[in-house]
């Protein structure tokens, strides 16, 4: 076992990853979608949430108990620029504010901002993110998979490598109305590729952000929270909306900014030879 682990890290931390997640994300989710509530034997789902860091502290264990030492302490790296802190808190705000304000200006949607309950609501939607996307991924993702992947190939290929299985790994996750694929949007193959586009686009931020703070787990969990909680201060600021159109519109746009930002930023970092 260890041998085949040494040989294929990267193939090993996937099946784990998904077979853990999945066996306990699915069964938890119809549990609650069958009592239309929590019952406590649902709270096995966190327990797949973690599912990519479990993996990671697991493989990263039988490839070398040292490194897992290493492993760990990207989880308390906090070092790092007044500026790159503020562009995790900032981009993925500003990119799903810009997609509404086009989609709404496209749609005739609201375009009244409330300030205040914006504002106010950051703190509050950021600290619901954290506890399991956040931190149960992150440290499979980008503190384990993305720097394996950056030994051997380009900053674009493991950016792409990691995306896709990423959006893959939500699968238990299709089967929740809103859990991952927003409750706009009917569970299909069209909606299941553009979600995986979405996570593609998104892990190209990511990678800039791994490469800028020096591969710290902690602020991409950061920058996780803060994406995950982007929506919902955005419909602080706005009124939230049932308007099919816009609500695609808003989701496609933020798509395609995230993926022209996170391209630029990585060409910019290639050039300099990051």
């Amino acid at each position: 076992m260890r041998a085949f682990v040494l040989r294929y890290p990267i193939w090993s931390f996937l099946v784990l990853n998904y077979l853990i997640s999945w066996t306990f994300l699915y069964p938890s989710y119809q549990l609650i979608l069958e009592q239309d509530t929590i019952p406590p034997m649902a709270l096995i789902g966190i327990i797949g949430a973690y599912g990519p860091s479990i993996a990671a502290i697991i493989i990263q264990a039988i490839i070398s108990r040292k490194d897992l030492k290493v492993l760990l302490k990207k989880l308390l790296k906090v070092k790092t620029t007044w500026k790159l802190i503020l562009f995790i808190i900032i981009v993925p705000i500003f990119l799903y504010l810009l997609s509404y304000l086009v989609s709404a200006f496209l749609f005739e949607g609201n375009l009244h901002i409330n300030w205040e309950l914006g504002i106010s609501g950051i703190s509050f939607w950021v600290l619901v993110a954290l506890p399991f996307g956040p931190m149960g991924e992150e440290l499979g993702w980008r503190g384990f998979m993305l720097p394996k992947l950056l030994e051997k190939y380009s900053i674009f290929k493991s950016t792409l490598s990691v995306g896709l299985a990423w959006g893959i790994w939500h699968l238990a996750s299709f089967s929740f109305p809103g859990a991952a694929i927003p409750e706009f949007l009917t569970v299909t193959i069209w909606s299941v590729g553009l979600f995986c586009l979405y996570t593609i686009s998104l892990s190209s931020i990511y990678t800039y952000v791994h490469l800028k703070c020096g591969g710290s787990v902690f602020y991409a969990i950061i920058l996780h929270a803060f994406f995950n909680a982007a929506s919902n201060i955005t419909f602080d600021f706005f009124e939230e909306t049932n308007d099919f159109k816009l609500l695609l519109s808003n989701y496609c746009l933020n798509i395609v900014f995230a993926a022209l930002l996170g391209y630029f930023l990585l060409l910019k970092k290639r050039s300099k030879g990051s």
